[in-house]
Parts: C-alpha cells; sequence; structure tokens
C-alpha cells in the first residue's frame, strides 16, 4: 500500500478559516476519492500538539493500493482539472503545501 500526504503549513488567511476548511472537506478530499487509482483519502485536522510538532494546518492522505496507482493519479486528466481547483484554495491561505509519498510495510 501507498499513501501521498499533502501538508498545508501555514494558516488560512484572516476571515477564510470556515471557507478554507469547508472547500477542504466537502469538495478536495471527496473529490480526490473519486480520482483514479485511489483507494480512499481523509484530511486531518491537528488539534492537540505535542513536543512543538511544524506548522501543519492541515494534511491529506490519499491512499493507494500500488505505487502504479499512485502515477496513474498524478497523470489522469481528472488530478490535472482538480489542481485548477486546489489552485483556487490554496489562495485562502497563507503558506505552502508539500507531498510525501509513503510505502506503507
Amino acid at each position: 500500500m501507498w499513501i501521498r500526504s499533502a501538508f498545508w503549513t501555514g494558516r488560512p488567511k484572516p476571515g477564510a478559516e470556515a471557507v478554507f476548511a469547508s472547500a477542504i472537506n466537502e469538495e478536495l478530499t471527496p473529490a480526490l476519492r473519486e480520482l483514479p487509482g485511489v483507494r480512499d483519502a481523509r484530511a486531518l485536522w491537528p488539534r492537540r500538539l505535542e513536543d512543538d510538532p511544524p506548522g501543519v494546518h492541515c494534511q491529506i492522505l490519499v491512499y493507494f493500493a500500488s505505487l502504479a496507482d499512485v502515477d496513474r493519479m498524478l497523470a489522469s486528466p481528472e488530478r490535472l482539472a482538480l489542481r485548477n481547483r486546489v489552485r483556487e484554495v490554496a489562495e485562502l491561505f497563507d503558506g505552502a503545501i508539500s507531498h510525501i509519498d509513503y510505502e506503507v510495510a
């Protein structure tokens, strides 16, 4: 199994907190579940912090059966279309988005 993790590091712009959270929970995460090769997608919202972790405001996990499925999703026209909406949501955010692909043992 593989997991692709998107880290939203920073904070929503002032006044955009609810719109940002709604876009992640009600649009982007459900849309990710529909992309080719994706088994599931979940949004994680840090609520209890310990030992001074990095400033991750939200983390999205996307689950795949194989690395080939990760690559299939990344190359899909559906993902390319979704990237436009991700860019719009990113306009509500002061920070950065980064990704890590994990192999799960």
